[in-house]
């Protein structure tokens, strides 16, 4: 199970360092190339526009080239740009916003006055991490805290679970915040927002959720060592709509089939996993190569055309139109 839990973190890991690395990579290039080109975007633009209007209508023949062409490419990429910022503010917003109506109004409740949670306190060691709050509908366990997270458990979820239950999440739990999860969704569904046009993030980022997932049930079964209690607690946990209340900034496994795999790891160990996702993968990664090779020429096709040429160009449209 050791061997089985160091794999699932080595997979999670490798998904967010790709995940970041692409990520900045991407930024940088275009950080890099608005940096050294928008004067030039803004000087080709203005170029373009006397060179359309020199008729004193638009000329169909200066219009139509390559120049225009690539002169109006970087602007339409600006503008993909700051429609990923608005989604990746927006997501920011959303999460905030959550935070202060639902984690800041929560009053915690004593650990001392429920025996249950002190004997899971006596074998895990939590470090204050352990958060109890009233809530009757609740019924879910969650990791929250971007720099010091924590762990919620409700009392209708205490209620509700055996203590076994109870000890196999509340370590599924603590396995999240010892390995600074949710910082990690955090900056990963950040770039996720803001670099939407590369589809290669989407199979990332559910590829590190669901590794993380396991990786986390590894680490309950090993203090635990009763899997058939946790998948017992997840099988109980899916029954009923906590998602309706919680924000996607806590929840991690937001779709049945990570959850199936999970009960399936945990009730047959030796069962190989399912093969999902390579042609979403393949597909994923050509049409993300061409999105950066297209964001490449975008911003840097001064370097790669010769002014002389477009300069040729130009020059003959306008003898032939404007004399």
């Amino acid at each position: 199970m050791n061997h089985l839990a160091n794999n699932n973190e080595r997979k999670a890991h490798t998904y967010f360092t790709m995940m970041i690395g692409i990520n900045l990579v991407v930024l940088l290039i275009v950080a890099a190339g608005m940096v050294t080109g928008i004067r030039g975007y803004i000087a080709d633009t203005l170029f373009t526009y006397h060179a359309v209007t020199c008729c004193g209508s638009v000329c169909s023949q200066c219009f139509f080239t390559m120049h225009t062409f690539f002169t109006a490419l970087p602007w339409l990429f600006i503008m993909i740009l700051f429609v990923g910022i608005s989604l990746a503010v927006r997501r920011m917003f959303s999460m905030v916003s959550w935070y202060y109506r639902f984690i800041r109004p929560l009053i915690p409740l004593p650990i001392e006055n429920h025996p249950r949670l002190r004997k899971i306190l006596s074998r895990v060691r939590l470090d204050g991490q352990l958060v109890l709050f009233e809530n009757s509908t609740l019924r879910y366990a969650f990791t929250s805290g971007v720099l010091k997270p924590k762990i919620y458990l409700s009392t209708a979820l205490c209620s509700y679970l055996t203590t076994k239950e109870l000890l196999s999440v509340a370590v599924h739990e603590a396995y999240h915040t010892k390995d600074k999860a949710p910082l990690k969704l955090f900056i990963a569904r950040m770039f996720h927002a803001l670099n939407f046009f590369l589809p290669i993030n989407s199979y990332l980022l559910n590829g590190y959720i669901a590794a993380s997932e396991m990786a986390a049930d590894d680490a309950a079964i090993h203090t635990s060592g009763e899997p058939l209690e946790l998948a017992g607690a997840l099988v109980k946990l899916s029954r009923h709509k906590n998602r309706d209340i919680l924000s996607s900034a806590v929840l991690f496994s937001k779709g049945t089939a990570i959850v199936e795999d999970r009960l399936r790891r945990l009730l047959s160990p030796e069962t190989p996993p399912p093969c999902r996702g390579k042609a979403y993968l393949c597909l994923a990664s050509v049409v993300s190569l061409f999105a950066a090779v297209l964001i490449c020429l975008t911003l840097f096709h001064k370097f790669l055309m010769s002014d002389r040429a477009m300069e040729c160009k130009t020059k003959v449209c306008h003898t032939a139109v404007c004399g």
